[in-house]
């Protein structure tokens, strides 16, 4: 690697291993604590609920009723004067639109809880790709520096001529090697910050994520043959229940009548007479029975039939495998923690060795290449066991619960509304 090459990664590594004594440390609780009622993300979800209440509310408001007057042939020798008012009844199927109206509340709130879900995993999948880019330059750069004293004391020999040339020069490429890959860290784990940084506003540039250890072993309860309620089955479970009763209203397509009362009087050369007027308009349901709005309904209820049964079998399918993929991986990952603190002393064995004349160069880089990859080995199957665990609380459906909306619910007693749930 070229001179100037080296000068330029060598503050990467005092960066490293200097700045992160000193930066900030945010675990992942702390990194989750603002996914929260004021996040934009929940702030956007919350929106589906409040258009759902909205519609309740409209389902439930009755017609206003309809004022008019009628002045026939002013000038004429008889005048006619009518004042009226008229109003829609209630159709029969205006229950049945409100029941189906707050059940798409409920099918709404579901989604919420799922969005939820799906936010926190993403977060959490920021964060460990954030860690584990950290971590992974840490590593390097710690290995970079151990090998680049290694070259330097190996030079300082080779000059005074206690040793070869060749070992100097051997140890500096597998220096430089060493940088290159710290300096690919270093890109990757700006790219992962700034993933991370998307769901967490003000993220401090200078903080230092921390490796999170494994979390304990979730699953939703409930038997083999019967799915656990998760978020995904919720929100399919409300969409097939608000499907059902959107048919029962479609069903009813006979209106109510129209009334209006009013008020007529008639005036003439010898006088005048009025009276009360009453009247009633009916819809026939000749042509319109609400043909499409049932086609509709029953092609909602099959595709949300469908969906949840696909749910039901995906998690059913993956729910056992999740489970024995994180219990392996979180095994493997005991074992090759038990196993690195034997590597370390491994090196230091291995260049002591290499020091007193008892171990070639040779049998030295091989060491620390082993164990170099050793680490980051285990580092990528730390990685591949939180990944495992995030599938597991996909499918346990377990998320914190927010306020859903800010909308006030309407009330029974009101005339014109009936209360949501």
């Amino acid at each position: 690697m070229p001179r100037c090459l080296q000068i330029g990664l060598l503050p990467v590594l005092f960066v490293v291993l200097v700045g992160a004594q000193s930066s900030p440390v945010i675990t992942e609780t702390e990194y989750l604590s603002v996914l929260n009622q004021n996040h934009p993300v929940v702030r956007e979800a919350t929106g589906a609920i409040a258009m759902a209440e909205a519609r309740v509310l409209e389902a439930a408001t009755q017609e206003n009723p309809v004022l008019g007057a009628i002045r026939e042939d002013p000038d004429g020798p008889v005048r006619q004067t009518e004042l009226m008012i008229s109003w829609q009844l209630p159709d029969a199927a205006r229950k049945s639109e409100v029941k189906n109206r707050r059940q798409e509340v409920k099918a709404a709130k579901a989604h919420f809880t799922e969005q939820v879900l799906a936010h926190r995993l993403a977060m959490r999948e920021a964060y460990a790709s954030w860690a584990v880019a950290s971590d992974r330059q840490r590593r390097l750069a710690a290995q970079a520096t151990r090998v680049e004293a290694l070259a330097e004391r190996q030079a300082a020999r080779a000059e005074k001529g206690l040793s070869s040339g060749l070992e100097s020069h051997r140890l500096k490429l597998a220096a430089n090697a060493l940088l290159s890959r710290v300096a690919v860290a270093a890109v990757d784990r700006e790219r992962t910050r700034a993933q991370a940084a998307t769901w967490y506003p003000n993220l401090p540039k200078e903080a230092r994520p921390v490796l999170p250890d494994l979390p304990d072993l979730l699953m939703a309860e409930g038997s083999p043959d019967r799915v656990g309620s998760t978020a995904q089955i919720q929100a399919a479970e409300e969409n097939l229940a608000a499907a059902r009763l959107a048919r029962v209203a479609a069903g009813r397509f006979l209106r109510s009548p129209q009334v209006s009362v009013g008020w007529q009087r008639q005036e003439a050369e010898s006088g005048s007479v009025g009276g009360p007027t009453f009247g009633l308009a009916w819809s026939v349901p000749v042509f319109d029975r609400k043909q499409a709005a049932r086609a509709s309904a029953e092609a909602r209820i099959e595709t949300a039939q469908i969906r949840l049964e696909l749910i039901e079998g995906e998690v059913r399918a993956s729910r056992d495998a999740a489970r024995k993929s994180f219990e392996h991986l979180s095994t493997a990952l005991d074992q090759g923690r038990q196993e690195g603190g034997i590597n370390e002393r491994m090196l230091d064995g291995a260049e002591a060795a290499f020091r007193l004349g008892e171990a070639s160069l040779t049998d030295l880089l091989e060491i620390q290449r082993a164990v170099t990859e050793a680490e980051l080995a285990l580092l990528d199957l730390h990685e591949a066991a939180l990944a495992a665990h995030r599938e597991i609380e996909r499918l346990a459906g377990l998320v914190p619960s927010f306020p859903q909306t800010h909308t006030e619910n309407p009330t029974s007693d009101s005339p014109t509304a009936e209360k949501a749930p």
